[in-house]
């Protein structure tokens, strides 16, 4: 009787633990998936703010990349003006040279070498002068100021240059302004025609 009453007591103790044991089997799983979520939004937080970072420092070289760019085309004019310098020096010498010089010859010596020089340095950075008188007219290279009738030269020809005109590394900096040559016939033949015009109006 004894043993049976303790069997009986023994069951019941495991039946009260039952429930216990299931509330914590089910909070188990749960518990673990909070903790993950937890994990995971700490990652995604961490990968935030990296790229925050990462965007950060990608405008920040990008702004020193634009610096220096500046800088190195600041600096290479400034480099082009020094040599510029030199040049208006020379100007200046001879400009007090020719204040004192004994004939007009000496003068014109010193104004050639300035130029010369001055073309040296034009040179020395691309920057060279358009060939024009002669050849055939280009409008490329050359700018047409007014065409004259020429019996000395083929028509549509370059008689003669009012301003030089540049390049830089084959690139036109400017045109040179130019006479071009006509057809002498064909100017004769035209003016004759608008006076037949007006001979027919009178």
């Amino acid at each position: 009787m004894k043993k049976r009453k303790e069997k009986a007591s023994k069951s019941a103790a495991v039946e009260e633990r039952k429930p216990d044991e299931a509330v914590a089997t089910e909070d188990q799983p749960r518990a673990e998936a909070e903790d993950e979520l937890t994990k995971l939004r700490r990652e995604v937080e961490e990968l935030r703010e990296k790229n925050l970072r990462i965007i950060a420092e990608s405008q920040n070289l990008q702004k020193r990349a634009q610096r220096e760019q500046q800088e190195a085309v600041r600096f290479a004019e400034a480099e082009f003006v020094r040599e510029l310098l030199v040049v208006l020096d020379d100007f200046e010498r001879t400009q007090e040279s020719a204040k004192s010089a004994a004939d007009v010859q000496s003068v014109a010596d010193g104004v050639r070498i300035v130029y010369e020089h001055f073309l040296k340095v034009l040179n020395q950075h691309g920057i060279k002068p358009i060939e024009a008188v002669g050849r055939p007219f280009d409008p490329t290279y050359h700018a047409a100021m007014m065409q004259q009738p020429s019996d000395e030269h083929p028509a549509g020809t370059v008689m003669q240059e009012m301003a030089r005109g540049y390049t830089m590394h084959e690139r036109v900096l400017r045109p040179s302004r130019v006479i071009v040559s006509g057809d002498p016939a064909r100017e004769q033949s035209e003016a004759e025609k608008k006076q037949d015009v007006t001979d027919e109006v009178k």
